[in-house]
C-alpha cells in the first residue's frame, strides 16, 4: 500500500513539474516527494491528505525534510504550487536554509508535539506545542550554535528570522582568548 501511495505521489509531482517547466521562461526547479501508508488528492478542493508515516523532503532554494503521523496539503487549482501544508504531531523538521546576505547557510532542526504549518504566500513554518529549535551555522562542525525551546517557534523563510513564544534560548559561540600580558 505504501508503495502505490509513493507511485502516486511520484506521478502527480512529475505532472506538478512538467506544467511548471512549460510555463517558465526562467528554469528553478523544487522537486517534492511525499511517501505516507496512506494519500488520497480531493479533486474539488485541491487537497493532498496524507496518513501513517508520513515524510516530505523538499529539495529546491531550501532543503527540508518533515515527519509526521499525518498532513494536509493544499495547492493551487493547476497543481504547480503548495499554498498550505499542515502536518500533525508529533512533527520534527530538518531544513538547510538558502545562503542569506554573506553567503551563509544555516540547518535548523525543529520539533513540535502539535502541529507544523508551512504557508507558501507568507514563506513561513510554524510549529506549536512544547516547540524546539537547533540551529547550526554551516558547514557543520562550526562551533555557533543555538538551541531555543517554546511554546510555539515561527521560521520566516524569506527573511531568515526566526521568533519563538514564552521561551528560553541558549547559544554557544567560539570566544577568542587573549594571552596574559607579564
Amino acid at each position: 500500500m505504501r508503495a502505490i501511495a509513493t507511485l502516486t505521489v511520484l506521478i502527480a509531482a512529475g505532472a506538478l513539474m512538467a506544467a511548471a517547466a512549460l510555463g517558465q521562461q526562467v528554469r528553478r526547479t523544487e522537486t517534492g516527494t511525499v511517501s505516507a501508508d496512506e494519500i488520497e488528492y480531493d479533486f474539488a478542493n485541491h487537497v493532498f491528505t496524507a496518513s501513517g508515516n508520513t515524510q516530505v523532503t523538499i529539495l529546491g532554494k531550501h532543503n527540508a525534510q518533515m515527519r509526521a503521523p499525518a498532513l494536509s496539503v493544499e495547492v493551487n487549482q493547476q497543481l504547480t504550487r503548495i499554498l498550505v501544508m499542515e502536518a500533525r504531531g508529533p512533527v520534527s523538521f530538518d531544513i538547510v536554509t538558502a545562503p542569506d546576505a554573506e553567503g551563509t547557510r544555516r540547518r535548523i532542526r525543529v520539533s513540535a508535539s502539535r502541529s507544523a504549518t508551512y504557508r507558501d504566500a507568507e514563506q513561513t513554518v510554524s510549529l506549536l506545542g512544547d516547540a524546539k529549535a537547533d540551529i547550526t551555522t554551516l558547514p557543520e562542525g562550526s562551533v555557533e550554535a543555538a538551541h531555543l525551546e517554546g511554546e510555539s517557534v515561527v521560521i520566516d523563510l524569506a527573511n531568515s528570522t526566526l521568533t519563538l513564544k514564552q521561551a528560553t534560548v541558549e547559544v554557544t559561540t567560539e570566544v577568542e582568548e587573549q594571552e596574559e600580558q607579564q
